[in-house]
């Protein structure tokens, strides 16, 4: 008899982008993040993929993404998915797995909340759909590998607070990053220096974007800076950005504790698109 659970190959790629975007509304990049993964267990009932479970390894962490063809079949093909995963855990020696779903199903709630998975902390996605903002008057410098270290340690600063807050470790992630992880974002933010903006107040930095594929994918304010205005030029700069990548519409995600900054975005025209919560899982290793 054929087994329904095996490994991916290329030719499953566009059912699993079609089940993965069927409730879950993903950003360009998160799309082309899962059509090059490495790792993707599928379910084939024989008539073709119904259901995957995305595996990506860090150490002894993992983060994972599912999908089922209907909320009809989350228990069933999930379950046995699931079953499959753990072996991948056992042998990869997985003690840490995190996952996020869409908040307004249940199904996937109660699926979790079986396993095991304990609520960790919620993102909301946000849309901003108008006209370009006048450009104000502020100092914009596109990134150079120079000014690395005072960007990262700016940023880690910005987040550390919510970062705390939500216990999302570390804390302030440059101060904690080993020489590695250092070497390794500084090479992958180099890659993407023509989406880096850095802003200045004469030649002090007072925060940063990165705006791709019509994302806003990072925007901090130096604590230094905070509450006096610059968020909001930041922002509004880099939705320009984003509306020229595509005049269509400009995205992000925020943590839903962080109340001010979501107070920002809606007050400059964002609408709540979708929640998605996420869940971790802590594993006794064998």
């Amino acid at each position: 008899m054929k087994k329904k659970i095996r490994d991916h190959v290329d030719s499953d790629i566009d059912n699993i982008i079609k089940i993965y975007t069927l409730e879950y509304k993903a950003m360009p990049e998160e799309v082309e993040t899962l059509r090059s993964a490495p790792k993707i267990l599928v379910y084939d009932d024989h008539s073709g993929v119904e259901g995957f479970i995305h595996l990506s390894t860090n150490g002894n962490h993992c983060y994972i993404e599912m999908g089922v063809i209907s909320n009809e079949k989350i228990m069933s093909i999930g379950s046995e998915l699931w079953k499959e995963a753990l072996g991948y855990f056992d042998e990869n020696k997985i003690s840490s797995i995190q996952v996020f779903h869409v908040k307004e199903n249940p199904m996937w709630q109660h699926f979790f909340d079986d396993l095991g998975f304990e609520y960790w902390y919620s993102v909301y996605r946000l849309d901003y759909q108008g006209p370009k903002f006048p450009e104000r008057k502020i100092r914009v410098v596109q990134y150079e590998d120079r000014y690395y270290d005072d960007k990262m340690r700016l940023e880690s600063e910005a987040f550390s607070v919510l970062r705390r807050e939500n216990n999302i470790k570390p804390y302030n992630w440059y101060l904690a990053a080993s020489e590695e992880n250092i070497v390794a974002n500084r090479k992958a933010t180099l890659l993407n220096k023509d989406f880096i903006y850095l802003f200045f107040e004469d030649d002090e930095m007072i925060g940063a974007s990165m705006v791709k594929s019509s994302e806003i994918e990072l925007l901090f304010t130096n604590i230094k800076y905070q509450r006096k205005g610059y968020g909001k030029k930041i922002l509004e700069y880099s939705v320009n950005r984003g509306l020229e990548q595509n005049s269509d519409r400009v995205s992000l995600n925020v943590l839903a504790g962080n109340e001010k900054a979501l107070k920002l975005y809606m007050d400059t025209g964002f609408k709540l698109v979708q929640g998605q919560d996420c869940r971790k899982l802590i594993r006794a290793l064998k």
